[in-house]
């Protein structure tokens, strides 16, 4: 009988091991970056960016979502395969290096040759679940801190909201793509607007992908499985 209990249990342990569900990983959709100019005469000094900050449960792997706005939930087969932080601190550096408004451009500060200091924090990075209507925000707050007078010569905050037209996991990521994409374009623009060495330079945000064709009543009933 001992035997026959051990063979059952054994059987329904392989039978439950077969349904395993594995979660699926995405990456912010970011455009490749622009080849980098030559820095000009007026340029300021080198700049160290330092990895973006970011509260833990946006950038702990699992993709954010929001029914209420004090209420966080989290979905468990939708994963971040790259951490937020490490995607939108890398594209903020491809965009000083396409503007060559600094000498040079580091991803970690270099003593006595940065001059100055990029730092920021992401502060929403979620899908946000409003009755029938689902959209996506993200936020960033940025400064430039002048490392030879400790003083922050700039700063400021962006923030934007991007419907999901497409009410799928595939939907929400590209639409969290073009929020921290459009976020990160204007915390640059405010930037080069700014400072003394970019007030003569255009900025041009990269453009925006096309948008998907408006979902049909059936997709816009549906939303992502969490």
């Amino acid at each position: 009988m001992k035997t026959m209990t051990f063979a059952f249990l054994g059987a329904l342990v392989l039978a439950g091991c077969g349904s395993i569900r594995y979660p699926t990983t995405y990456v912010l959709n970011f455009p490749p970056p622009v080849p980098q100019a030559p820095p000009s005469n007026s340029a300021l000094g080198p700049v160290a960016i330092r990895e973006f900050g970011c509260p833990e449960y946006l950038c702990e792997g699992r993709i954010v979502y929001r029914s209420r706005p004090e209420e966080v939930g989290f979905y468990e087969y939708h994963h971040w395969a790259m951490n937020p932080r490490e995607a939108l601190t890398q594209y903020v550096v491809d965009g000083l290096r396409a503007q060559a408004i600094f000498k040079s451009v580091a991803v970690h500060e270099r003593g006595s040759e940065t001059a100055y200091v990029l730092s920021g924090n992401i502060e929403r990075l979620d899908e946000v679940d409003q009755a029938r209507d689902v959209h996506v925000v993200c936020k960033i707050s940025a400064q430039l801190l002048d490392t030879r007078t400790r003083s922050v010569v700039w700063s400021d905050t962006a923030s934007e909201t991007v419907q999901v037209e497409k009410r799928d996991i595939r939907g929400v990521v590209s639409s969290l793509s073009a929020a921290a994409r459009n976020t990160a374009d204007r915390l640059l623009k405010s930037m080069t607007e700014e400072l003394p060495a970019a007030r003569a330079r255009n900025f041009t945000p990269s453009a925006l992908p096309s948008r998907p064709p408006a979902p049909s009543a059936e997709d816009r009933g549906s939303v992502p499985e969490k």
